[in-house]
């Protein structure tokens, strides 16, 4: 594997964008939008409290007392909530804020106040518990026929996405670590036809064409990354797509970051060898957001994907809230099961819906 690098704060648009100059990564302006913005911002607030706390006890674990730790997040909730309620009550003072923009002020605060990657024990713990699944993953589509290994594949990254903790409705699930098992989400997905299914479009683009090179871009450790994500690029790569993981070079919710894939990679290619000689690299967005603006990103990133022919962006954040109508110049795919009742609303659908957009 060779593992891209190169200055990731030097950030332009995304190479595969057909027009950068059209691109507009959210379209759902909360300054306009009262309901959504009473919705979103009572969540970030509410929200803040799971992060603080896994914060905390991340502080804690690492030396810091506690009392120091509980300091720092007074300090950091006496930032946040006045910034946010303040956009709650004047919301034309910010100019045009979405979703993306609520995340990165949230990113923001947390770090100014220290809480750096909140969620990284739990990745980590996410990561443990699932990755000897991995093989049995890998194994079970190998032994499909083509047709059906493709139908089941994309049910993984459906199941495997389920691990969010930035959405409310999968959150409670995990919350107390006992969130349902990969093979459990994955037969009790919705049935088809999923809220967008091209699908069938996709199945036949697959059989009739191998791609060059695809741009993966992950979303969530644990599950999604692991025993989703990771064996749809295994086979991709199997097939001799050169695939690209791009991740977010900054820490953010429960996100797999570009460290984090780093850190991690040598463990899933002791579990599944396979991997080790396929053609996969690892290059940063360059990004810190659980949605991606993609008129920034790495110079690294459009240095890797100059001749890519497929482009891959999965999550509900990166795939749904953010990206689901950008055009590019190759083929695109995104897959996101949708976890967040306003979400769900405003794409026609329902919590659980899941979202495969081909074109």
């Amino acid at each position: 594997m060779r593992d891209f690098s190169s200055d990731s704060s030097a950030r332009s648009a995304f190479v595969r964008l057909a027009d950068p100059s059209t691109y507009v990564a959210c379209s759902w302006d909360l300054a306009a939008d009262h309901a959504g913005r009473e919705y979103w911002v009572d969540f970030f607030i509410k929200h803040l409290e799971t992060l603080l706390a896994l914060g905390i006890a991340a502080s804690v674990r690492q030396g810091e007392p506690l009392a120091a730790s509980q300091t720092r997040a007074e300090a950091c909730r006496a930032d946040f909530v006045p910034r946010f309620r303040d956009f709650q009550v004047n919301p034309y003072g910010s100019g045009r804020v979405t979703i993306l923009t609520l995340d990165e002020w949230r990113d923001a605060i947390l770090r100014r106040h220290g809480f750096i990657d909140p969620m990284i024990d739990l990745k980590n713990n996410e990561n443990e518990k699932v990755i000897g699944l991995l093989p049995d993953v890998c194994r079970e589509l190998d032994m499909h026929d083509p047709g059906d290994r493709v139908l089941t594949m994309i049910k993984g990254v459906f199941a495997g996405n389920l691990f969010d903790m930035g959405a409310k409705a999968s959150a409670k699930m995990y919350a107390d670590g006992a969130g349902p098992t990969f093979f459990e989400t994955r037969g009790r997905l919705v049935d088809r036809p999923w809220l967008i299914d091209d699908f069938d479009a996709l199945a036949a683009k697959f059989a009739s064409q191998r791609h060059k090179k695809a741009v993966y871009f992950i979303d969530n450790a644990g599950s999604d990354f692991l025993l989703g994500a990771t064996p749809m690029i295994r086979w991709l790569a199997m097939r001799g797509t050169s695939v690209i993981i791009a991740a977010n070079e900054r820490p953010t919710l429960n996100d797999m970051t570009v460290h984090d894939v780093r850190h991690w990679w040598p463990r899933l290619v002791e579990v599944e060898p396979s991997l080790a000689t396929l053609p996969i690299d690892i290059v940063s967005t360059g990004t810190g957001e659980p949605l991606i603006d993609l008129s920034l990103v790495s110079e690294e990133l459009n240095a890797a994907a100059a001749d890519a022919d497929l482009v891959i962006i999965e999550g509900m954040g990166r795939g749904v809230e953010s990206n689901l109508d950008a055009a590019f110049d190759c083929d695109a795919l995104n897959l996101a099961m949708i976890k967040d009742e306003s979400i769900a609303r405003r794409n026609g659908g329902k919590v659980f819906d899941c979202v495969c957009r081909f074109r």
